[in-house]
Parts: C-alpha cells; sequence; structure tokens
C-alpha cells in the first residue's frame, strides 16, 4: 500500500508539474503555395492639402514680421539674432521661435527679468553682427 501511495504521489506531481509548465510548439504549414512572385498593392495616396509656401516679410518693418516695439516685446534682443535661415524661415515668428531658446542659453547675461539689455550688449561687443558665423575665437 505504502508503493502505491507514493507512486500515486509522483505520478500527481509529474500531472502538476507538466501542464503548468508545458509548452507545445508545432510548425507546421496548412496550404500549398503556387510559384511566382508576391504581388504587393500600395494602398490609394492620401493628399493632404498643400504645405504654406514662405513668403518674405513686408519691406515695411525692414525684413521683420511686425514693428521694433511688438519684436522686442515677443524676442526681447531680436535684433540680435543672426542665425541662418532655419527651413525657409528667416526673420518670423517660426525663425524666433526656433532660436529663442539657442538666444536665451548663449546671451543669459544679458537678460534681466525677461528684458534685453542693449546698452550692455552694444558696449561689449560693438553693436550687433558678432553672433552665428561671425565668431571672434
Amino acid at each position: 500500500m505504502k508503493k502505491v501511495l507514493i507512486f500515486s504521489a509522483v505520478i500527481a506531481a509529474s500531472l502538476i508539474a507538466t501542464k503548468s509548465y508545458s509548452q507545445v510548439y508545432v510548425n507546421a504549414h496548412v496550404g500549398f503555395r503556387i510559384p511566382g512572385p508576391r504581388v504587393y498593392v500600395a494602398p490609394a495616396p492620401v493628399y493632404a492639402a498643400p504645405a504654406p509656401v514662405y513668403e518674405q516679410p513686408a519691406p515695411a518693418y525692414d525684413g521683420y514680421y511686425a514693428p521694433p516695439a511688438v519684436c522686442e516685446s515677443d524676442y526681447p534682443g531680436y535684433v540680435y539674432y543672426d542665425y541662418p535661415a532655419w527651413y525657409g524661415h528667416y526673420r518670423d515668428r517660426v525663425y524666433f521661435q526656433h532660436y529663442r531658446p539657442f538666444f536665451e542659453r548663449d546671451h543669459r547675461t544679458y537678460f534681466y527679468g525677461g528684458r534685453f539689455d542693449h546698452p550692455r550688449w552694444e558696449h561689449e561687443r560693438g553693436g550687433w553682427g558678432h553672433g552665428y558665423g561671425h565668431r571672434r575665437w
């Protein structure tokens, strides 16, 4: 009787272990292959509205997008941005929004309370034109 009890315990343990940790993998292909090239049909293209075209700003503002008071209030120190054109934008809102973090990081000593210190810039740098592409070092 003791042998039957041990034998049934071993069988029960193996069934429990087998059911919880086993995995059956069958690598079978059902069907048949017709020889020939595979054919791919692309979906129909989706056309969106055309992208806006960059236009030169009005010449009334000397190439900027707004009068100097508006540009200075929106982007302090805007006169000294001389970075290259960015994706066709130059001296417009997109240009200033893109380069503003770079300008404020590179010239953080000239900003006081969100305002730009123009007299200090002109005293230390001799006016504008010493930014991107005109480095002194």
